[in-house]
């Protein structure tokens, strides 16, 4: 039988965990000695937590499988705690271990020790520290069961240095084959389709489970027999629906006044994998109108009439209750219906494309302008992706903007940071790439959010991850700006934003990026992001191009 060193290696490499994303640490050194021989896994190497955890979440988001990452003790777990709250909001797969000091010298309260389990477990599905070395086989294989199982989402681990260390034999469990929850209840969906096709105005919300459970063909499938407009849920951080689909509407904005004026009119909304509703922005009202049936699918019961009563709530695989639904509401079509819904589809078709046309025309409009609005800045980067890409998208306030344009049609093709925790985009960027090698990854990050990790960086390099990082330069803390301005006191009539610019001195992203070994441009024209952009996509290894977009404050929305 193994050791327990030999036994976090095993369980990892039987449940197909290719890659180990860490920063060495005293605690964790026994892991990194048997790296040392061949384990049968690959280091990927960060230069800062956050950055690792990061890297993970965006590989195990890409993969739709568990990712492995080691933090080093109390210190190293707080650094990472940003992004294992991203990861939570993400509900990734990944796998957090961590050692824990020696036991023998717990009691004298040592140095870089604590509670590590109580630091983090509000954001993780399970949170263990292991009491004897016979136990690390099978919390290990427990700690990635747990990960993989719907709702999906982060664990964490922690492992004493001295469990690791000692000779003693370990049982490592085989790896179960477990089945997963199939399609939500017949008659829930029955109930459910025949709501649908008696709807007048039935709208659908996407949420990020439609990407997770591999159901966009699916959603697709419905929304065409339906004729329905579809938007995804506010700040979706995946693909829920092909970007350039003629019913596509876009994102919902995270306040419940918004998402309330979006949804009126509708007789019947569809929530499918989605958060009903998480608003950031406070609002005095609900996001749910009255007169509006609600009808909602998700893998978790907790989430479902959470805090809106539903009309149907069908717990289910994503997936296979779409499947479902979708044959359940053509079957249920009359000839007369199915030429309404098919009118209704052409005539909400009709009204994108008109709205198409006016983004089109405002993004000419302004293509002249320095420094780059957002808008144009976003439309030139995305007119440069001529072969199929991966967008990692942490533009932050020119995330709405960037979304407006995208045309993304493949599953797992864009990622956002749906916890809102800074620090994300760029390790992101390199675990999408470790799990997409043949695809373009392009990541797109405001100045603020790439200094939080520019460490990552050094990690595409050293790796020859040929992942492109565009940074998009407003200065300083825009969102924060913009919202001081809509609350319309001191700083908006000052014209002053304390602690929010990046300035005197301004960084240098160009000395920044090539420190860390990756090499860099700087554009300040909307003519020059497509050549830029296609330069350093080609260029087949790691790159950075920074642009100065417009830096003019205005309110939010």
């Amino acid at each position: 039988m193994p050791t327990a060193r030999e036994a976090f290696f095993e369980v990892a490499r039987s449940e197909g965990a290719g890659y180990l994303f860490a920063n060495p640490g005293t605690t964790e050194l026994p892991i990194f000695d048997e790296l040392a021989d061949d384990a049968g896994i690959e280091l990927v190497l960060g230069l800062q937590e956050a950055a690792v955890v990061g890297t993970a979440d965006g590989y195990a988001q890409a993969t739709r499988r568990p990712a492995l990452v080691n933090l080093h003790i109390a210190p190293g777990v707080a650094n990472g705690l940003g992004n294992i709250f991203n990861a939570a909001w993400a509900r990734s797969p990944v796998v957090v271990t961590a050692g824990q000091q020696h036991t023998g010298q717990l009691v004298q309260e040592p140095l870089l020790g604590a509670d590590l389990v109580r630091m983090v477990e509000q954001f993780c599905k399970w949170s263990y520290e292991v009491r004897r070395p016979e136990d690390v086989g099978v919390a290990m294989r427990r700690a990635f069961k747990v990960a993989a199982s719907p709702p999906t989402g982060p664990v964490f681990l922690s492992i004493p240095w001295d469990f690791l260390d000692e000779p003693r034999e370990v049982e490592v469990p085989a790896r179960s084959a477990i089945a997963q929850p199939g399609a939500a209840d017949p008659a829930a969906v029955a109930d459910a389709a025949r709501r649908l096709v008696a709807a007048e105005r039935p709208l659908i919300v996407a949420g990020d489970d439609v990407a997770r459970s591999g159901g966009v063909a699916e959603l697709v499938a419905l929304a065409e027999a339906l004729g329905a407009r579809v938007v995804g849920e506010p700040l979706h951080g995946r693909l829920v629906f092909p970007m350039d689909h003629p019913l596509w509407q876009g994102m919902l904005l995270p306040q419940n006044a918004l998402v309330r004026a979006a949804l009126t009119g509708a007789d019947a909304v569809l929530a499918v994998g989605a958060l009903v509703f998480s608003p950031f922005f406070p609002s005095p009202v609900g996001a749910i109108p009255p007169g509006c049936d609600l009808i909602q699918i998700d893998p978790d019961p907790y989430e479902i009439a959470k805090t809106y009563p539903v009309a149907v709530g069908l717990r289910g695989d994503t997936r296979a209750t779409l499947a479902a639904l979708g044959a359940e509401v053509v079957r249920r079509r009359s000839g007369k219906r199915a030429e309404a819904m098919a009118e209704r589809g052409r005539r909400n078709s009709e009204e994108r494309e008109a709205a198409l046309g006016g983004l089109a025309e405002a993004v000419r409009a302004q293509s002249g302008a320095v420094p780059v609005p957002p808008i144009v800045a976003a439309a030139e980067i995305v007119g440069a992706l001529d072969a199929p890409a991966s967008v990692v998208d942490e533009a932050v306030t020119s995330s709405t903007a960037l979304r407006a344009v995208l045309r993304q049609r493949d599953p797992d093709s864009y990622f956002y940071f749906r916890g809102g925790g800074l620090g994300w985009g760029i390790p992101a960027a390199a675990g999408v790439k470790l799990a997409q090698p043949d695809r373009h990854v392009i990541a797109v990050v405001g100045d603020g959010a790439a200094l939080y990790v520019p460490q990552a960086l050094w990690t595409l390099a050293h790796h020859d991850l040929a992942a492109t990082v565009v940074v998009l330069n407003n200065g300083g803390y825009y969102i924060l700006k913009a919202q001081l301005l809509g609350m319309a006191g001191k700083a908006a009539k000052l014209e002053r934003y304390p602690g929010m610019d990046i300035e005197n001195p301004s960084v240098d992203f160009l000395a920044l990026a090539e420190a860390f070994g990756v090499p860099a441009e700087r554009v300040e024209r909307a003519s020059e992001i497509g050549p830029a952009v296609r330069g350093a996509l080609a260029s087949g290894g790691p790159s950075l191009v920074e642009i100065p977009i417009d830096r003019t404050v205005r309110p939010l929305g």
